[in-house]
């Protein structure tokens, strides 16, 4: 019969929250255990920490990227570092006749190998059963198996498995020796090499980022010099990111505003931003905190900014405010401040008792277009759009009607059409309110476009884009009046 029908079901599955690439965060740092060869996206704590081990004391990355999820951050890419020489443990299980049949080798550098134990059951003469332990802890089993090569495909195909070691099948046609009953054989240890790590290692695991994953911050969570920060900034300017910055622990105003102003005398300052002081976190033991740099405090509110409204909305002010930060191991006044301020540095201060970022300068030195991180990060959300977007209409054909100007045209305008009424962009109104242009422009057609350039299959369009700015400060006259005079 006519009228409205709804019926319910249940989802099943995982439910994830819409997270803006843009709102990413990308760092690098040394942890206890997991590769060291590739970026690994995590999207929690305990993501984290099942790839990428617990808190050690040596490094700020479990403690950056614990703060990051924890102050509303949604999924970061990291890239562990390791000495040159670092070493990778592993097991030999042998036959009965004492060849090699399989080769287990732990998934990463580092002493944490050793806890890793293999037991080998045999049910019978033709199968057998790998179980796989974590600091006496199952993790995984392989269940019955009757081949070396069953056994091993199980293990790296298995997502938990892989965590923590890599099969290689030596010899197909044997299977290995069953282990004493309750006593697994553990890899050997490996070593990180942690002592051998320098600024140029960490520089280097930058290259882990590559293009394919997107626009976000990038930051280095255990090294602060100026060479650190310099390739950071170079590398957010190649990749359309933003670089988080801040001095070491302990550093002084007069340090940090030395660094600010080292990268506002680079090149591209517009893709960096500096933070400073440092935060202190809470820890496992009731009472005992931990003072960590402000990457992934800054990074995390900077994701709430973007996930909740957009890029041009900056991590400062009451979107800032912490829930997991305690407070920060310098008090900043309203002096120092605007000392930071001036110097392009983002204070990190207590406002009604609250931890709150209060700055969003960037570190360039070409104001007019280029004060606020959050104008460079509208553009590089726009770049990485069109990348995403005109990437389908390469190979289009080009015909005489300009089919493929239209196509162009059509996509640009999509994109931002959506940025400016998310308010990332500023349209322009003339006296009597009449808009004049939406703040952006867009233009593909043959006067940029000459048929001697479409010979070579070169085709150009220009876009044009005025990005909001931020209100950063309220200037209000107060004027008192006595009894007998008017108020004004």
């Amino acid at each position: 019969m006519p009228g409205v029908v709804i019926s319910t079901s249940v989802r099943t599955g995982p439910s994830n929250a819409t997270v803006r690439e843009s709102s990413q965060l990308f760092v690098v740092g040394l942890a206890e255990r997991g590769p060291s060869d590739k970026a690994v996206l995590v999207q929690s704590i305990a993501d984290f920490e099942d790839i990428f081990g617990v808190y050690i004391s040596e490094s700020y990355l479990h403690s950056t990227v614990e703060t990051f999820f924890e102050e509303g951050g949604t999924q970061v890419y990291v890239a562990r570092t390791v000495g040159a020489s670092a070493t990778i443990g592993e097991l030999e299980l042998l036959s009965d006749t004492n060849t090699e049949v399989i080769t287990l080798t732990a998934n990463g550098a580092g002493a944490w190998s050793a806890n890793v134990g293999i037991e080998v059951l045999k049910p019978t003469t033709t199968s057998m059963k790998l179980n796989m332990y974590y600091d006496g802890d199952l993790v995984y089993s392989t269940g019955t198996v009757t081949s070396s090569s069953q056994a091993a495909g199980r293990i790296n195909s298995s997502a938990v498995a892989s965590r923590y070691v890599s099969a290689v099948v030596n010899d197909a046609t044997k299977l290995p020796v069953a282990t004493p009953a309750g006593n697994p054989t553990e890899l050997s240890a490996g070593d990180s090499k942690h002592s051998a790590v320098t600024a140029t290692t960490h520089i280097a695991s930058l290259s882990h980022f590559n293009d394919a994953l997107g626009t976000g911050a990038v930051a280095i969570a255990d090294s602060f010099t100026s060479a650190v920060h310099d390739a950071i900034v170079s590398h957010a300017n190649n990749y359309s990111r933003i670089a988080i910055l801040c001095g070491s622990e302990g550093s002084t105003v007069a340090q940090v505003k030395a660094l600010a102003a080292s990268v506002r005398g680079g090149d591209n300052g517009e893709h960096a931003a500096m933070y400073f002081p440092w935060c202190e976190i809470p820890t496992s033991i009731s009472g005992v905190t931990r003072i960590v740099p402000p990457i992934g405090y800054v990074a995390a509110k900077r994701a709430v900014a973007h996930n909740q409204t957009g890029p041009h909305l900056p991590a400062a002010g009451l979107v800032s405010a912490a829930r997991f930060v305690l407070g920060v191991n310098s008090e900043i006044d309203k002096t120092i401040g605007d000392d930071l301020d001036e110097a392009g540095v983002n204070a990190i201060r207590i406002i009604q008792n609250t931890v709150r970022v209060y700055g969003a300068r960037s570190c360039s030195s070409d104001s007019d277009n280029f004060r606020y991180i959050t104008q460079q990060d509208v553009v590089n959300s726009i770049v990485t759009e069109c990348y995403r977007s005109l990437e389908d209409l390469v190979f289009s054909s080009i015909d005489g009607r300009n089919t493929i100007f239209a196509n162009i045209e059509a996509r640009l305008v999509v994109i931002l059409a959506a940025m400016r009424d998310l308010g990332a962009l500023y349209p322009a109104f003339d006296s009597n309110g009449r808009q004049i242009d939406n703040g952006y422009t867009v233009k593909c057609d043959a006067t940029i476009n000459p048929t001697s350039q479409l010979a070579t299959g070169l085709v150009k369009a220009k876009v044009g884009v005025r990005v909001s700015s931020i209100g950063d400060q309220i200037t209000i006259d107060i004027v008192k009046s006595n009894l007998t005079a008017s108020v004004i």
